[in-house]
């Protein structure tokens, strides 16, 4: 185990933050490219071949929504947010969220994604490992795994992984986890499309029926639409399993840029297709256990890293969209199957 670990420590009834005023707009517009230090002064060009023209349309098709440019982009919306505020927003959503063991989280570290300082943000309580020492630890007492960007799992760790979701554990994982480890661990489901995204804010919104199949828990005190921030080179997603995986939130901008947007303009009807482009984050149960993959990361940002400093806030709640979904995740798991601090006495 490397490091100490922050202590959870929510109080038995915690006082309420008093949360930003901020009104959700009524037609929220895309917001530009940054590196993490700097925006565009406009608009910019479309990855992957694609471009503002139109996609023609078969006689005797119906015009299809999917066959519009998205939104010009806009100035991108960093600003500061205080500790204070991710483990207020935990507080308020999850008052019933009891202390647990520092193994009841365990991060396993990236390359690009450092899930722990979001981790620290909200409280939870939480152990960090290198990759290779998944299949040497023990997860008797653990109710989620993090697997952070770039998700570089040993074969061996797959396995663990696999078997830890099956009997009931939780797993997140976070962009290029999706290649190097989801789509391995537990295949069939989801992968990559060979798609990536450019380093921006993009539009987000909840996708229609998200909260369905057993799936509200993930989007307790969460905003419908909001901005999301995507680093340079994020794996966009395919679905396998459309029977199986349910779309959580989209954006229009990143369906612009999907590769899939091409079969699913030719469809003639099944909006199933259409809602399975654009993805930014996702859920399935497999067995016993459940799993969350986040297009983008958990972290506040690449280039932010360990300040307070966040890209992409979302209305009224102040933190952003993916980090408040990935911290209902959380606290589902650790109510799902708890287990409790030891007593001293």
């Amino acid at each position: 185990m490397e490091g100490p670990a922050s202590v959870f420590q929510l109080p038995p009834h915690p006082t309420a933050v008093k949360l930003p005023k901020v009104e959700t707009p009524r037609d929220l517009p895309t917001v530009g490219v940054t590196d993490g230090h700097s925006h565009s002064a406009g608009p910019h060009g479309l990855e992957g071949n694609v471009t503002s023209a139109g996609v023609r349309e078969q006689g005797g098709e119906q015009p299809n929504v999917w066959n519009t440019q998205p939104p010009s982009a806009g100035p991108p919306q960093t600003t500061t947010v205080s500790p204070k505020l991710f483990s207020g927003w935990l507080s308020e959503t999850h008052p019933d969220l009891k202390p647990m063991t520092k193994d009841s989280v365990i991060e396993i570290k990236g390359q690009w994604d450092d899930s722990g300082h979001a981790l620290h943000n909200f409280g939870f309580n939480f152990n960090k490992i290198n990759p290779n020492a998944i299949s040497k630890v023990s997860l008797a007492n653990t109710n989620v795994l993090i697997v952070d960007c770039a998700g570089e799992i040993p074969t061996s760790g797959l396995e663990v992984i696999r078997n830890f979701v099956a009997n009931g554990g939780y797993l997140i994982t976070t962009d290029w986890s999706l290649d190097n480890c989801l789509a391995r661990a537990i295949p069939g489901f989801v992968e990559w499309n060979s798609a990536n995204s450019v380093s921006e804010l993009v539009d987000a919104a909840i996708n229609k029926n998200a909260g369905e199949s057993g799936n509200a828990d993930l989007l307790l005190n969460v905003v419908p639409r909001a901005y999301w921030k995507l680093d340079n080179k994020c794996q966009m997603v395919k679905i396998r399993r459309p029977d199986a995986v349910t779309v959580l939130v989209r954006s229009k901008r990143l369906a612009y840029q999907d590769p899939n947007r091409t079969f699913a303009l030719n469809d003639r009807g099944n909006t199933a297709l259409v809602d399975n482009i654009g993805i930014l984050a996702l859920t399935f149960k497999y067995e016993k256990g459940r799993v969350l993959h986040l297009v983008g990361h958990f972290d506040n940002n690449t280039d932010l890293a360990f300040n307070n400093s966040l890209p992409d806030p979302a209305p009224r709640i102040g933190i952003s969209l993916r980090q408040a979904i990935a911290a209902n995740f959380i606290a589902a798991a650790l109510k799902a199957n708890p287990h409790p601090i030891a007593s001293k006495n």
